[in-house]
């Protein structure tokens, strides 16, 4: 059986200490009137139940990432590292623990350091491509509408909650290739990601790392128009990100393959 080390006096009185400060702190800053007060003792259940999870989830354990970080480096992005870069954002408890039960072996980081990849947490939700760009409009070529805006696949093809490994550019030797031979590249661990699975990793690597990346070039994913084309993203810079169907079954200097790796199961 597992033995709990016991809280001791000292801590126990900073605990105490933080709850009466969190209180004064709140009376000040809140100031809530007659009304206001007698409306949070009317919901005293919902109110105390907020404060124990709050407390649940700082006293938790931090999720170890220190071999990921030391890999990877910043091409490493958690879930905190989201939270933080992406104002409203809020992963819960229980998924915060599922990332940190589930980072990828030793091996798999080495893996992604040696052939370009990230790994990134998805989002807190399955997102789709339009969700994506919920977020914030301005990582978008096309702030609203688009040529895609009613096409199935940016409302159907999602990104999951789970760890997203993607090569941070085309596959090497895939531009000027078609879909059949670009697929001759992928190793047995790779596969093309859908468009929301890319877009969600390179508008992430902007939110916390500030950088573009596919610059002034495009990836084709797996995500089909209402054409049967394979959907495209690239040129991101500061004007947005660009989503296109545009380049059908053709080859083109400016057109790679995206590859994400298989995720361990």
């Amino acid at each position: 059986m597992m033995m709990t080390a016991r809280i001791t006096s000292e801590q126990e009185k900073q605990f105490n200490r933080f709850v009466e400060d969190a209180i004064s702190k709140a009376r000040k800053e809140v100031d809530p009137d007659k009304d206001g007060l007698q409306r949070l003792i009317e919901r005293g259940g919902e109110f105390q139940a907020y404060v124990v999870a709050g407390i649940a989830r700082f006293a938790a354990k931090a999720p170890d990432y220190d071999l990921a970080r030391t890999i990877l480096g910043k091409d490493f992005i958690s879930p905190e590292d989201i939270m933080k870069s992406r104002r409203g954002f809020i992963y819960t408890d229980d998924q915060l623990a599922q990332y940190g039960d589930t980072v990828p072996s030793q091996e798999v980081l080495e893996w992604c350091r040696d052939n370009d990849y990230m790994l990134v947490a998805g989002p807190n939700r399955p997102m789709s491509l339009l969700d994506v760009r919920d977020l914030k409009r301005d990582h978008f070529y096309s702030k609203e509408g688009g040529w895609y805006a009613e096409q199935k696949f940016a409302e159907n093809d999602k990104v999951d909650t789970r760890w997203v490994m993607l090569r941070k550019g085309p596959v090497l030797n895939s531009t000027s290739k078609n879909w059949n031979e670009q697929q001759t590249l992928l190793s047995e661990t790779e596969v093309t990601p859908n468009v929301a699975g890319v877009a969600w990793c390179v508008t992430t690597y902007k939110a916390v790392r500030n950088v573009y990346l596919l610059p002034g070039v495009y990836v084709r994913t797996s995500s089909l128009d209402s054409d049967g084309v394979r959907v495209s993203v690239g040129s991101f810079d500061a004007r947005g990100l660009r989503v296109s169907g545009g380049w059908g079954g053709r080859r083109g200097d400016g057109l790679g393959l995206a590859s994400s790796r298989k995720t361990e199961t």
